[in-house]
């Protein structure tokens, strides 16, 4: 009986230190979704009558108890076979991203929708029918961090007949 309450101690021991060392492992959320430069307007000086230009605006949080360096110019968001490399593009909210992420933390960034799809080759067809009008592309956005860990999430899709990003 003693030897079997040892080995359940000590089953009951590993078990807890794995739970622990995966509550503290670093974990970051990525968002995408449309929006506007008029949500980074407070970045710039444009006038705020002028049409607004459509952006993917990507929300990284930091949803892990541990502080997460990130590397804004390694996202990368891929799908229909081809990939869009932030790093090769101007963005909006460059200059004003903090790296260092605390626990908690929100970061975002933001970038012309129609460089995003040129790159990804998703156009709109000339003529819909059910193939097209139903016409889904599976998205993977992904960010390191400053050791080349990467995050990444593969929860969203662009719906070509609205025109919109879907989870």
């Amino acid at each position: 009986m003693l030897q079997i309450t040892g080995v359940l101690g000590f089953v009951i021991a590993v078990f807890t230190f794995v739970l622990t060392r995966m509550e503290r492992r670093k974990r970051l959320e990525i968002e995408l979704f449309e929006s506007t430069d008029f949500d980074f307007a407070h970045l710039t000086d444009q006038p705020e009558d002028l049409p607004g230009q459509n952006l993917i605006r990507l929300r990284f949080t930091n949803i892990s108890p541990l502080p997460i360096i990130i590397k804004p110019e390694t996202v990368i968001i891929s799908g229909n076979g081809h990939s869009f490399e932030l790093a090769r593009h101007d963005y909006w909210g460059k200059d004003q991203i903090e790296e260092l992420m605390p626990p908690n933390s929100v970061r975002e960034l933001g970038v012309d929708i129609e460089w995003v799809m040129e790159a990804l080759g998703i156009q709109s067809p000339k003529e819909y029918d059910d193939c097209s009008f139903n016409k889904l592309y599976p998205l993977v956005a992904s960010i390191e961090d400053h050791k080349g860990k990467r995050f990444e999430t593969r929860a969203f899709s662009y719906h070509e007949a609205v025109g919109e990003f879907i989870t």
